[in-house]
């Protein structure tokens, strides 16, 4: 899994890839019926034979370096993003990143490929290295807390999590677990009629919980701090995780996205269910937001919103991953509109795809984007006329 140390190196190597670069994108997911037998290896190599310059004497020998990676690879991941250049002394230098997410405005949806040659077109995978959501699931099994990283549909575990607890904890860990399972302390915990709790053992588990259990949640806040971790699932016995969700304070309370139960099998993940779990609760957000943008009343349609944007008008610009948009850009002015008509005051307009100029426009004005999949693409295509903003006044 790509960690944030490693998203930082990759930034920084692919940042120093002279052009002429080979940029390309494609769709690998095996589960998609299109690619049945290797045949997007077929697209990717169909598109490598239509860019000339890599006909030439000069990149002949990346082109060859490039087709023969694609033989050789047999990739599970659902995305491949592969760069390719040569450097001072003629090496080809080729970075290849096997995902398991489809990246944000490049259309993947009937198989495509984008095969670019010259400036690198990096925008969409420095994109989800920076901003896709990192989440943790904690699984909670009595004296068994493990504590594991998700990104990019990919997952590990931070097995020094809880280095800290030694192991005369991890004991009253497990009694405390067992009372907490039994359902006693519930029942016992209710006071009699001078308000007090009579039972001995209730209170000696109630300060367990407080004490042990602060205590390992404490280290599960310091990780999601250290890590940059917007969310949690919580995965264990409905007591245990209750009890365990409660003891977070609040603003890492707000981060708990689900909790569910231990899997049926026996094991300690399903990865299949979390993943589940916070693709609804980044759908949830994402609704939020619409919501919050028709009611500002915020900002819709590609020429009233890239208007804005270029005013710095705009805090968060919603976009569906998958956009077909098209704008108009005027080269010499730097300047963008929604049509061609519209930019002509500014000079000589090309129509452009959005996607290919999204990124360069948002981080010019500052403002944040929000790519959406799912139902909430379909929302923002249906009701938001294919492009959304919340604005800043």
């Amino acid at each position: 899994m790509i960690g944030k140390d490693e998203a930082r190196e990759i930034e920084t190597r692919l940042a120093a890839l002279e052009p002429p670069v080979l940029s390309v994108y494609a769709d690998t997911d095996p589960a998609n019926p299109d690619n049945k037998g290797g045949a997007w290896r077929i697209r990717v190599k169909n598109a490598l034979r239509e860019i000339p310059e890599l006909q030439e004497s000069d990149h002949r020998d990346l082109h060859r370096d490039v087709m023969d990676l694609v033989d050789d690879e047999r990739p599970t991941a659902r995305t491949v993003a592969l760069f390719a250049a040569k450097d001072a002394r003629g090496k080809t230098l080729i970075e290849r990143f096997d995902l398991q997410v489809s990246l944000p405005v490049v259309d993947l949806r009937r198989g495509r490929v984008e095969a670019r040659w010259g400036e690198p077109y990096l925008e969409p995978l420095l994109f989800a290295l920076d901003e896709y959501q990192r989440a943790a699931v904690l699984t909670v099994q009595g004296a068994r807390w493990r504590l594991f990283e998700f990104f990019l549909g990919e997952h590990e575990e931070l097995s020094d999590a809880f280095g800290e607890v030694d192991e005369r904890e991890w004991q009253e860990l497990r009694e405390a677990a067992k009372f907490l399972r039994s359902g006693r302390l519930a029942r016992e915990l209710q006071p009699d009629r001078s308000g007090s709790v009579k039972d001995a053992a209730a209170n000696k588990t109630e300060a367990w919980k407080r004490k042990l259990y602060r205590r390992l949640v404490g280290l599960v806040e310091k990780t999601l701090d250290a890590r940059g971790i917007d969310r949690l699932v919580l995965v264990g016995d409905p007591a245990e995780t209750a009890t365990v969700a409660s003891l977070f304070s609040g603003r890492y309370h707000r981060k708990i996205a689900a909790l569910l139960p231990h899997p049926s099998d026996g094991s300690a993940l399903d990865a299949a269910q979390v993943m589940e779990a916070l693709t609804a609760a980044e759908r949830r957000d994402e609704s939020r937001l619409l919501d919050e943008i028709r009611e500002a009343p915020g900002l819709w349609g590609v020429d009233k919103v890239v208007e804005a944007i270029q005013l710095g008008r705009t805090q968060v610009v919603v976009v569906p991953v998958q956009t077909e948009a098209r704008i108009a850009y005027v080269p010499d002015a730097g300047l963008y509109a929604g049509t061609k008509e519209a930019a002509a005051k500014y000079g000589e307009p090309v129509e452009v795809p959005l996607r290919d100029h999204i990124f360069r426009l948002a981080a010019s004005f500052g403002a944040r984007l929000e790519f959406v999949d799912g139902e909430t693409a379909e929302r923002v295509e249906r009701e938001f006329d294919g492009i959304a903003a919340l604005p800043r006044w």
